[in-house]
């Protein structure tokens, strides 16, 4: 099974959209680094010609994907107290500032 270029750009995306759901911070913050991270091994092993790893890792990120989908639905479920940094962050980001 190849992986081409799009669909793993395609799957990079999705991850960080599903990341983009929770609404706690510190879990949004972890599965952005969590899925940056995932994606420089997974780049690593594909320029470094390890096809056999490049796909496990392309796999793991799959699943990987489809539990942080599960969780972010979970997550926002349940309503929390909001961080300063997400209050200030969601007034900023209200207001157009960036």
């Amino acid at each position: 099974m190849s992986t081409g270029r799009k669909e793993v750009i395609t799957l990079y995306r999705k991850s960080l959209r599903a990341a983009q759901a929770f609404e706690t911070y510190n879990f949004r913050a972890y599965f952005y680094r969590r899925t940056r991270d995932r994606f420089r091994t997974v780049a690593s092993k594909a320029g470094g010609g390890d096809v056999q790893g490049f796909e496990q890792g392309m796999q793991e990120a799959r699943s990987e994907l489809a539990v942080m989908q599960r969780q972010g639905t979970l997550n926002s479920m349940f309503a929390h107290k909001r961080t300063v940094l997400e209050e200030t962050g969601a007034r900023r980001r209200h207001n157009g500032e960036y």
